[in-house]
């Protein structure tokens, strides 16, 4: 996001521009240079967003152990090294059901894209193609199935909720598979809403 961008954002939502401005001027010279880790990104986003967005995007349910531990599950994870072999030839790709990818990571599906930019989830499926990976497109997300679908030629997963009424979700199916996802990604562990307590806050 530009300068520009960000000034319009910020007109348009009655925030105090300056401040803003000047916090995001100030996070970039402290940091010397462009974002170099995720810790970096994630301040960046703190001061460009709105709180109330930032703290949807950031935030987890009840007390957030669940959040604390998958932080912590991501630092349990090391590389093994591979000692006295042959690097002139480095090849992350692997397969997820048949589909070549550049690195073992995806995009998962996370809600409301166009919180954080105007283009929304078509900006991350265009993201996701350039960078030869795939993209699930959340069931909460800010920009409908037939604007990402058209937006690129990604690989595209759909994620889906089991819902009483089955009509909903034979009509969601129907319409990923039209436009040209290739798998469904079954959610099935979120029998109710989790109590955000910053979103409750931001009322």
């Amino acid at each position: 996001m530009n300068y520009s961008d960000l000034c319009m954002q910020y007109v348009a939502s009655g925030i105090d521009l300056l401040e803003k401005l000047i916090n995001v001027h100030v996070c970039r010279f402290q940091m010397a240079a462009e974002p170099v880790n995720l810790n970096e990104f994630q301040e960046l986003a703190r001061l460009a967003l709105p709180k109330m967005y930032y703290d949807f995007y950031a935030g987890g349910a009840e007390d957030e152990h669940t959040l604390k531990e998958n932080v912590e599950a991501f630092h349990r994870i090391t590389f093994r090294p591979r000692i006295l072999v042959d690097v002139s030839r480095i090849d992350l790709s692997t397969t997820i059901l048949d589909y070549k990818i550049s690195a073992p990571i995806i995009i998962a599906p996370t809600a409301l894209h166009k919180l954080a930019n105007p283009e929304g989830e078509v900006a991350t499926a265009r993201a996701a193609a350039s960078c030869n990976t795939i993209m699930v497109l959340s069931f909460t997300s800010s920009s409908s199935i037939e604007e990402v679908a058209a937006s690129c030629n990604a690989v595209r997963f759909y994620q889906l909720y089991v819902f009483k009424k089955r009509d909903i979700a034979a009509t969601l199916v129907q319409r990923a598979e039209r436009n040209g996802f290739k798998a469904l990604v079954l959610t099935a562990d979120t029998p109710r809403l989790g109590r955000r307590e910053a979103d409750i806050k931001n009322k």
